[in-house]
């Protein structure tokens, strides 16, 4: 997340490099594109952009590799993502699929200062006083549901426009 020189796109493909690297150090166009479920040209398309930015080394129908610096950001991409994966695991309680599933899509669309505040708030809830606080959550979401209380947003548009004239009942 440190390099403004790429965008999420960017970073997310270069993590996947990082991801499926064998025990040689290298990996090929196919794992990448089966990894993020995507087609070869669209892989092909975002890994010359990390080739040219010094970030992977890229040989045509060859093998792919991290340069020094593409593995740092990687390491830290990857402990960022993992960051937000435990938080959706250990304070929102979903199964390890679901939470690598859920951080995969929205990791990519935080900004640097919302993931550090996120990976914050998820050690806080859980290293530190907190973690009452998610216990309480855990039982907040086992419990059977009595009323849903309506959206305090969506009250406060709909009084807007009942004052406004502009109200049409749904």
């Amino acid at each position: 997340m440190e390099s403004q020189s790429i965008g999420s796109t960017e970073r997310k493909y270069l993590l996947a490099v990082y991801l499926t690297l064998n025990e040689m150090g290298w990996t090929r166009l196919k794992k990448v594109s089966n990894f993020l479920k995507v087609k070869m040209p669209s892989a092909k398309q975002f890994l010359t952009k990390l080739e040219e930015a010094g970030l992977i080394y890229y040989e045509r129908r060859g093998g792919i590799s991290l340069t020094q610096e593409g593995k740092r950001l990687a390491i830290i991409e990857n402990a960022h993502l993992n960051a937000v994966r435990v938080f959706f695991c250990e304070i929102l309680s979903l199964d390890e699929k679901e939470a690598v599933e859920a951080a995969w899509n929205i990791y990519f669309n935080l900004s640097d200062k919302t993931v550090r505040r996120f990976s914050d708030f998820a050690r806080f809830l859980v290293e530190g006083e907190a973690k009452d606080v998610v216990e309480k959550f855990r039982e907040f979401i086992h419990q059977p549901r009595k009323k849903i209380t309506p959206c305090q947003i969506r009250t406060m548009f709909d009084e807007e426009k009942k004052e406004s004239g502009d109200f049409k009942s749904e």
